[in-house]
């Protein structure tokens, strides 16, 4: 598994490294400005563009040949799909770093930018749960579908991830009334529920690729 998650390391490197510089810069740029949808952006930003770029590795080794070589090694198919779902949440965990740090430098020279401070628990259950979203839906329909199609899965991937969220999120003002106690639940909810649903994916996703030949 070692061996997996570092080849998944190497093989996100490139592009984390590039969209890490991007996001260093934006982040210096949020702190020295006052503005709460710039922040807001910045923070949904840094854990779905990090969780994504976890994501699109499957489609370099797709091009370089190396996920049919991975088969012929000693390893299961299962270990292989599981150390995708781990990178993911690895990469995940990078960009809430960069947003948690972002938000606290912003915090400590303009003071928190929003009516109640227990709001940013609200961004950071969004953010978490549209890229968990994501990654269950895309794992799963690129098994079933083909790696050369990994693009427009992604893309309806990353929308049905978005959409999910928002019905939650619609279906909880319709019955909860606004407090703090009704954020906390709402993000209680989202959290769970997405990591319900990366968690039914593993299974899902590893029984369509034993099927899968190459």
């Amino acid at each position: 598994m070692k061996g997996l998650l570092k080849n998944n390391f190497l093989t996100v490197y490139s592009n984390a490294k590039v969209f890490s510089i991007f996001m260093l810069i934006l982040g210096l740029f949020v702190v020295a400005v006052i503005s709460q949808p710039l922040l807001i952006g910045y923070v949904l930003l840094s854990m779905v563009g990090f969780s994504l770029n976890a994501i699109t590795s499957i489609k370099k080794e797709f091009i370089s040949k190396w996920g049919k070589y991975k088969l012929t090694l000693p390893v299961k198919r299962a270990a292989i799909v599981k150390s995708y779902f781990i990178s993911q949440l690895i990469w995940l965990l990078v960009g809430i770093l960069y947003a948690g740090i972002v938000i606290s430098l912003s915090w400590a020279l303009h003071g928190c930018p929003y009516d109640n401070s227990i709001d940013v628990v609200s961004i950071f259950a969004l953010g978490i749960s549209v890229s968990i979203f994501t990654g269950a839906f895309f794992f799963p329909l690129l098994y079933l579908g083909g790696e050369e199609r990994s693009d427009v899965f992604l893309v309806i991937s990353l929308l049905c991830g978005i959409g999910v969220v928002l019905g939650i999120i619609s279906v909880l003002n319709l019955y909860l009334a606004p407090s703090v106690t009704t954020i906390l639940l709402s993000a209680a909810i989202l959290l769970l529920s997405s990591l319900l649903m990366f968690a039914l994916s593993y299974p899902l996703t590893v029984g369509i690729y034993h099927k899968k030949e190459y």
